[in-house]
Parts: C-alpha cells; sequence; structure tokens
C-alpha cells in the first residue's frame, strides 16, 4: 500500500524505501526474540472502563495477531479465526494468560487512569498475567491501523514480552 500511494503522489522513492524499511526491521524485531520461550499471551483492544466487561481481544486473525506473533507471543486466542473475539472473564481465566497486553489509543492518556485501568484487571488473582505481575497498557495510535508505525508497535510488543532481549 505504501508503494502504492507513493507511486500516486510522485514520492515512488521515498515510498518505496519507507516500505523497504519495514520489510527489513520487522524480520529483524522477530530474530531478536527467536529462540525465548514464548509466553501465551492475550491482547486486549478494548473494555468497559473501570470493569472487566465488554471485553474485546485479538483473535488468530488480522494484524495484532500477526504482530503478537512476530513479537514473540503465543496468543491464547490464536484458534478463533476472527479479527476480534468478545470475551467474558470466564474465558480469560479459561484461556489462562501468562501475559496480557492492553491497548489504549489517543493522545489524552494519563499514566493515572492506565494505572487505575491495569488495576481492574487485579479482580481475576488466579490469573497468571496477574499473579505474576505481567498485565502491561500499552498506548499508541500505532496499534490501530497498519502502517508505517507498525514496525514501532511490533517492537513495543516484543519489548514487553521479552524485556530480557532487549
Amino acid at each position: 500500500t505504501m508503494r502504492q500511494i507513493g507511486e500516486r503522489i510522485g514520492l515512488r522513492d521515498e515510498a518505496e524505501a519507507a516500505a523497504r524499511g519495514v520489510e527489513q526491521q520487522l524480520p529483524q524485531i522477530k530474530s531478536k526474540v527467536s529462540g525465548q520461550t514464548r509466553p501465551r499471551s492475550l491482547l486486549v483492544f478494548g473494555r468497559e472502563a473501570g470493569t472487566l466487561r465488554h471485553i474485546e481481544a485479538s483473535g488468530g486473525y488480522g494484524f495484532l495477531h500477526d504482530l503478537l506473533e512476530l513479537a514473540g507471543g503465543d496468543d491464547v486466542l490464536g484458534d478463533i479465526h476472527q479479527a476480534k473475539v468478545d470475551m467474558s472473564t470466564e474465558m480469560v481465566l479459561a484461556r489462562q494468560p501468562e501475559v496480557l497486553i492492553e491497548l489504549h489509543y489517543g493522545n489524552d492518556v494519563h499514566l493515572e487512569r492506565l494505572d487505575q485501568e491495569r488495576a481492574v484487571w487485579n479482580g481475576l488473582p488466579s490469573l497468571p498475567a496477574v499473579k505474576n505481575h505481567r498485565v502491561h497498557l500499552l498506548v499508541g495510535n500505532e496499534f490501530v491501523v497498519p502502517g508505517p508505525r507498525v514496525v514501532h508497535a511490533a517492537e513495543q510488543l516484543a519489548r514487553t514480552l521479552h524485556p530480557g532481549a532487549w
């Protein structure tokens, strides 16, 4: 897509360089975490604020699933071939993620709010991700649409899943 847009707006060379950069950097991230144990991971991109209701997570289809796998996670919803899975807390408990990553978007997300939202997950104390303090909230619009920022999104996920590899 980057190449096509570059061609249409008269920036073919610049678009080619940008696309080539993405194609080179993503395998480098994957290589950096290869050989690491792949934690069972849940990638949440929506839920009702302040509660564990209406949880929306990445299933085994789509660019978020692909990024999670590239970053060294084993998607606990990888067997469900949908981009979005509506989850209950019972389903979260049944899937037993070792790492839970929740995405937040926008420019008005404050640290205090993130701490409050992270604490909501403490309502599931038997969840391995909660027990082992592996609930992470990431903020960034790069998780919304696959594009040039996909490398930054993949690196953030990889650093979260495998902090020792960096």
